[in-house]
């Protein structure tokens, strides 16, 4: 009787036993599931914190690597050349040689090719003669100017005595310049040249 009596008490307690250890492990799985999201989610940060540091290591590379573009040059306005005149040894037979100077008075570098446009004028502004042709005999070549750079450009011409009256033009005062590529220009006061004839010629600036 007495060891009934014992098995029926014991019952009870194993029956709470058993829940306790129910309890016991699924409190255990759901301990190793949180830590095992845990885990996951510090790997998963892990890994993003990585490939964005390797992506911004990349573009950086890639940054340094690639080089500046380059702003392209581009002709010299005639608002930023200054013209003056210069002796030259160029003089042919029958003709007379005038250098005129274009120099980069601007604050950057362009550059000049070509032939540019000269003409005589009188003190009113008004073309004496016709405009210097194109000499045959030069290369054309493209100049880079930095600031304080000059071209120069070799004008040929003839006097009037080497003609009938009425052939040349007077009352040329100034030479007016119109640099390549260019539709404004420059002047200069100039005595050597004071009518237009004939064989009026400009090279390429040189």
């Amino acid at each position: 009787m007495v060891s009934e009596s014992i098995l029926e008490v014991m019952k009870p307690l194993k029956i709470i036993g058993l829940a306790v250890l129910i309890i016991i492990v699924a409190a255990g799985i759901a301990a190793g599931g949180y830590f095992l999201a845990v885990w996951h989610n510090n790997s998963t940060t892990d890994a993003t914190k990585t490939a964005a540091t390797t992506a911004a290591k990349t573009v950086v590379a890639d940054t340094a690597l690639t080089p500046a573009k380059e702003t392209p040059l581009t002709t010299c306005n005639s608002d930023e050349l200054t013209l003056t005149t210069a002796s030259s040894n160029a003089n042919g037979a029958g003709t007379l040689a005038l250098s005129l100077v274009l120099t980069n008075s601007g604050k950057r570098t362009c550059i000049l090719g070509g032939f540019p446009g000269v003409s005589l004028v009188n003190d009113n502004g008004n073309e004496v003669g016709k405009p210097a042709d194109r000499a045959t005999n030069y290369t054309e070549k493209t100049l880079t100017l930095k600031p304080g750079d000059a071209s120069t450009t070799t004008l040929t011409y003839t006097t009037e005595g080497n003609y009938d009256t009425g052939t040349c033009t007077d009352g040329a005062t100034k030479l007016r310049v119109y640099p390549p590529n260019d539709t404004g220009y420059v002047s200069v006061a100039e005595t050597a040249i004071t009518a237009w004839c004939p064989s009026f010629e400009t090279s390429p600036v040189q």
